[in-house]
C-alpha cells in the first residue's frame, strides 16, 4: 500500500531552474562579483516566441529598485554598471547627493512593440526596462514625467542620464522620442540602435 502524503504535501515543490552554462554562467559570475541581488528565474516557453534565454529575478543592482524585476542577465549587468557609474556621477554633479532608489515600470512583458511595427518588443525577451524616477538621499524624487522639460538641475540631471544611457544601451527612448515615453526612459540591449534625444 502506498504511503499517504500529509495534507498540503501532495504536490512537491517545483525544482529550481537549471543554472546556465557557457556565456550565461559567465554573466552570473559577474553579477555575483558585483554583488547584484538576484535569483535564477524559471521562464516557461510562451506562445508566440516570448521568453528569456538567461533569466534572473533581480532585487537590486548598484542602486536599490522600487520592486524586483525579471530580465536577461546581460541587462542586469549593464544596469548595474550604468547605475554605479553614470547615474551616481550625474547625481553628485547636480545635487551633491547619491541616488538611493530607482523607480521602474517593469522589464519582462510578452508583447509587441507599441510603435506599430508589429515586431516583438525587447521587453518580450527581458532585454528592456522602463525607468520612471530617481530618489535622492535627501528624499527628493526626480520624475521623468514632471522634470524632463524643467529647466535647472532636475532636467539637466535627467538629460545627462539619458545621454549616458545612449553609450551603454542599444536603444534609448525618452520624452523627446514620442508621446508613449512622456513618463519614462526605455532602455534596451536589443538589435536596434537609437538614441532618442533631440
Amino acid at each position: 500500500m502506498a504511503a499517504l502524503l500529509p495534507a498540503g504535501c501532495a504536490t512537491p515543490p517545483p525544482a529550481p531552474p537549471p543554472r546556465p552554462t557557457g556565456r550565461g554562467e559567465a554573466c552570473l559570475a559577474q553579477l555575483e562579483a558585483r554583488r547584484v541581488e538576484y535569483q535564477l528565474a524559471a521562464m516557461p516557453v510562451s506562445a508566440g516566441g516570448c521568453g528569456i534565454d538567461n533569466a534572473v529575478r533581480v532585487g537590486r543592482t548598484a542602486i536599490p529598485w522600487n520592486r524586483a524585476a525579471v530580465m536577461d542577465c546581460e541587462l542586469a549587468l549593464i544596469l548595474d554598471q550604468f547605475e554605479a557609474g553614470a547615474v551616481q556621477a550625474a547625481a553628485s554633479r547636480y545635487f551633491g547627493r547619491r541616488v538611493v532608489r530607482i523607480d521602474h515600470f517593469g522589464s519582462f512583458d510578452c508583447r509587441r512593440e507599441s510603435s506599430g511595427h508589429h515586431r516583438w518588443s525587447q521587453h518580450a525577451f527581458g532585454k528592456a526596462i522602463d525607468i520612471g524616477g530617481f530618489l535622492l538621499a535627501d528624499g527628493t524624487m526626480i520624475r521623468v514625467a514632471e522634470d524632463w522639460h524643467r529647466a535647472g538641475p532636475r532636467g539637466n540631471f535627467l538629460h545627462d542620464v539619458a545621454r549616458s544611457a545612449c553609450h551603454e544601451f542599444q536603444l534609448v527612448l525618452t520624452p523627446d522620442s514620442d508621446a508613449r515615453h512622456q513618463d519614462h526612459f526605455h532602455l534596451d540591449i536589443g538589435p536596434y540602435r537609437l538614441c532618442g534625444l533631440s
